[in-house]
């Protein structure tokens, strides 16, 4: 008889064992966070004839929260536990099956029967994620005897084991996405910031390129060069000529091949009736539009981003869309608050889409094109002004030179065949002032024909090593008479070191006969004026002093613009000598500027690069004095 029983509790036991082994087994799968644990523990309560299966937590002390459950609805899931006893509670240090509740009041309407036994062990964990206690809760006394809550704890152990574990590897894994998601982000990031530094060079690029040529035609080539092939395939410039009508100016494109066909969309069209229409939007809004062509083969528009849709294509758009016309960005080309036309890039690729930072790019690019091409238009239109009033000028001087080369040669001879006698005076001062008024109008038509030229940029001058005190003995002789008429003296001064400047001759004495001429008009009967030239580092510093009323310091500033002159001396000449003056000199590669005190006199210098110096025993060099 008790051979019998001992076989029935070793098969109980073997049994058991079977059901726990393979209970354990199951548990450890619970090592990957990926394995479901409700999966688990439905298949304790099954292999245990448990009706519920629960796994508290303590993120608090005396507070619990259910972590997982077998044998509860979904609504009982839901439900709080109130605050009660520690997990803790069971047999002595944590480590057995309790045969009561450590909280009493579970809500859950599964558990409330007579007769309920629960199962308590403790798991030891602590924390939100922790697991704290495991309720194995059985309808009446378990299927299997207390003797054998060993080997339950032992299982418990297991199971532990297994939750710490899937705790670590959870946190390991999310460790490994936080590090995956900071490494994208950095990626992201440095993939961002090198395409914003590609943008500002290509910008930068863009800025310099337009500002290095003045010419409107070159200057609309090079805006439609700009965005091919870095963010287009191809691009066009539509320019408005005028009222209602467009000239597509430029068309460029990435491929050789389509270039040719590409050129034939070039010439004048209606506003209206411009193709594609996103550039006539472009043309009726003032905004830049984002425009993809129906009809492509391409992704869904949700797929890649906010595209305005286009009509279907039609037969007048075969061109456009042999050229490969899928997505484009036209931009307006706005300037000083007028629209000058529209930039249109063109992608034709599926690899090239377009964006809202596509977008910002266009139209950084158009701002900085309209400026280009209107810098370029204006400059043109300066130029055809330059030319039309030099053509006049060119005209007008040969048309004045004839008769007033008739007059002086006249009056040369009527000079010449008038009797010397006192008699003779009368008639010989209005002869004389003729003569003067011939050579007043024949410098006036010099100047004249000389700011034309500047201008223009046209007048040229032939820079060669001439002696100093040479020049200014030649610009005295020039002025001789002049000064004598009004008994002034002329001091002429070489310093030492002075020896050649490196100059035009005529165009130098041109400047200084300006500048002492200025002086013998304005200096008082009696005067004087002195000529000087002393070194001044590697240059020539050239000065012509006299004692006239001198300058007003607010007048000082504009004594250089053409056509300028103070009131109380208007009429005693043009006002182009000096900004002739200054600007020969600076084409010489020199400055000119003015010292004045009122009532003491003005000194006018300039500079001219020297070619040498050399010694000299002392004092002045070269000296002349002139008067009357």
């Amino acid at each position: 008889m008790a051979s019998g029983e001992e076989h029935e509790i070793q098969e109980e036991r073997l049994a058991l064992l079977s059901v726990l082994q393979e209970l354990t087994v199951a548990a450890l799968d619970l090592f990957d966070p990926h394995q479901s644990m409700a999966v688990f523990l439905e298949r304790l309560a099954e292999r245990l004839s448990c009706i519920a299966v629960l796994v508290l937590v303590e993120p608090a002390p005396r507070a619990p929260r259910l972590l997982d459950a077998a044998g509860l609805s979904a609504s009982s899931r839901a439900l709080p536990i109130p605050p009660g006893s520690p997990a803790s509670t069971g047999e002595p240090n944590g480590g057995g099956a309790g045969l009561s509740l450590p909280y009493p009041e579970l809500p859950y309407p599964e558990l409330a029967r007579p007769g309920l036994v629960t199962w308590h062990f403790s798991l030891e964990g602590q924390g939100d994620s922790g697991a704290s206690s495991l309720l194995l809760c059985f309808e009446s006394e378990p299927p299997f005897a207390p003797r054998y809550r060993g080997m339950m704890r032992r299982l418990t152990a297991t199971f532990r084991t297994a939750l710490v574990h899937r705790l670590l590897y959870a946190r390991m894994i999310e460790n490994e996405r936080e590090r995956a998601r900071n490494l994208a982000a950095a990626e992201a990031g440095r993939a961002a910031a090198e395409a914003a530094q590609r943008r500002a060079a290509f910008l930068s690029e863009a800025s310099r390129l337009l500002s290095s040529s003045l010419n409107y035609e070159a200057t609309l080539v090079r805006v439609a060069r700009l965005p091919v092939p870095f963010v287009a395939d191809w691009c066009m410039v539509d320019i408005i000529e005028r009222e209602a009508m467009l000239r597509r100016a430029v068309v460029v494109h990435a491929d050789p091949q389509k270039s040719e066909l590409a050129r034939l969309l070039q010439g004048q069209t209606p506003m209206d009736s411009v193709l594609p229409s996103g550039v006539a939007r472009v043309l009726e809004t003032g905004e830049a539009a984002l425009c993809e062509v129906a009809g492509a083969h391409l992704a869904p528009v949700s797929e890649r981003g906010s595209y305005d849709s286009e009509p279907p294509v039609s037969a007048s758009e075969a061109l456009l869309m042999e050229l490969g016309l899928r997505r484009y960005i036209s931009v307006p080309l706005v300037t000083r608050g007028t629209m000058l036309g529209v930039l249109t890039i063109a992608s034709g690729r599926d690899d090239l889409l377009y964006g809202v930072e596509d977008r910002a790019l266009a139209e950084d690019l158009g701002r900085r094109a309209a400026l280009a091409i209107d810098n370029a238009r204006l400059y043109e239109s300066a130029q055809r002004a330059i030319r039309a009033r030099e053509e006049l000028v060119a005209v007008v001087s040969h048309d004045l030179k004839s008769p007033l080369a008739t007059i002086v040669m006249n009056t040369s001879l009527l000079r010449r065949k008038l009797p010397g006698a006192d008699e003779a005076v009368e008639v010989r001062r209005p002869v004389e002032r003729i003569q003067k008024a011939a050579d007043r109008m024949n410098r006036l038509i010099r100047d004249l024909l000389d700011l034309a030229k500047l201008d223009g940029g046209h007048i040229s001058i032939q820079p060669v090593p001439h002696d100093v005190a040479g020049l200014l003995g030649d610009a005295i002789e020039l002025l001789r008479e002049e000064a004598a008429e009004k008994s002034l003296r002329l001091e002429q001064s070489v310093e030492l070191g002075v020896d050649r400047a490196l100059c035009d001759r005529e165009r130098i004495l041109q400047v200084i006969a300006n500048l002492v001429g200025n002086a013998i008009k304005f200096t008082s009967a009696g005067g004087e004026v002195a000529i000087r030239a002393e070194p001044w580092g590697r240059e020539v510093r050239l000065s012509v002093r006299d004692t006239g009323p001198g300058i007003p310091e607010d007048q000082r500033a504009r004594i250089f613009e053409r056509y300028w002159q103070a009131k109380e001396t208007a009429h005693k000449g043009t006002g182009l000598g000096l900004s002739i003056a200054k600007a020969l000199v600076e084409v010489h590669g020199g400055r000119i500027w003015v010292e004045s005190k009122v009532g003491e006199g003005s000194t006018f210098f300039f500079t001219l690069p020297m070619v040498e110096a050399t010694s000299a025993t002392s004092g002045v060099a070269a000296g002349t004095r002139l008067g009357a």
